[in-house]
């Protein structure tokens, strides 16, 4: 037993003079030093590849370079789900919208069922765009920028047409500073609707009836940030596909026309 003892202490010994070795430690941490530089280089590759898939977006929103996309990641955790239509029965954020959030500007004949699957949408909380399925060039594009402009020459003294705020490019259709707002129409910088010229979809704040239903009829999505930093109503309307163009962009006027009713307060 005094044997098998005193080697006991020895072995302790020589493992505690092992451990205080300055080599040993010198050893370990370069061994870590190996290993961890060597684990992160898959993972900087990654987000160096999401990063440049990012910049493929274009400019828009957030700032075109590795702050923005930080910014992106950062916000993702916010993220709406896409096709969640539950705040039509949440008392509190009708309440918060007021009366003119229970009226629908849209007869359900405006928004028919939309054929075909929907378009394939970036991952990325900011900027938000289609990939495929997208608008049939510039003529498309022009068509758009015409309406918004007839629209704001309409009612000159409540709404003008103006470079987006919130895109930092392209042409929005604005309320005028002038305008009262209802509770409701607060919160999207006084855009009602902005296009994304890249591929021909748009953002536009509807009523929660009409934002329900042009979710549901396949026309449109929940912007990932609605219901956090912009309204819970802020959807992205899909860009009329080629082919189908003629009929699809008469529905998507009528969508941003109702942006327009519900914007202003008005009467259905």
């Amino acid at each position: 037993m005094a044997t098998s003892s005193s080697l006991t202490t020895k072995l302790q010994g020589i493992s505690k003079d092992l451990l205080n070795n300055p080599i040993f430690h010198s050893k370990r941490n370069l061994i870590f030093t190996a290993v961890t530089t060597a684990l992160s280089f898959p993972l900087l590759y990654i987000t160096w590849s999401d990063y440049q898939n990012w910049l493929q977006l274009g400019r828009a929103g957030p700032p075109h370079n590795i702050f923005g996309y930080l910014i992106s990641r950062l916000l993702q955790p916010l993220k709406a789900s896409r096709f969640d239509t539950s705040f039509i029965s949440n008392s509190r954020i009708l309440k918060k919208i007021g009366p003119v959030g229970e009226r629908a500007f849209l007869e359900d004949e405006d928004v028919p069922e939309r054929k075909g699957p929907r378009p394939e949408v970036c991952k990325w909380i900011l900027p938000q765009r289609q990939l495929d399925q997208k608008a049939g060039g510039q003529k498309s594009t022009e068509r758009f920028e015409t309406l918004i402009r007839s629209l704001a020459d309409e009612k000159p003294d409540k709404l003008s047409v103006r470079t987006s705020v919130l895109e930092r490019t392209g042409p929005a259709l604005a309320l005028n500073s002038s305008v009262q707002k209802h509770p409701g129409a607060y919160g999207t910088m006084n855009e009602i609707a902005h296009l994304h010229e890249s591929e021909g979809s748009l953002h536009v704040c509807l009523s929660p009836p009409d934002a329900k239903l042009v979710i549901e009829r396949g026309w449109g999505e929940r912007f990932g940030l609605s219901g956090s930093i912009v309204p819970v109503t802020y959807i992205m309307v899909y860009a009329p596909r080629q082919g189908e163009e003629e009929e699809e962009v008469k529905i998507v006027e009528g969508i941003i026309r109702a942006g327009v009713k519900f914007m202003l307060g008005e009467e259905a």
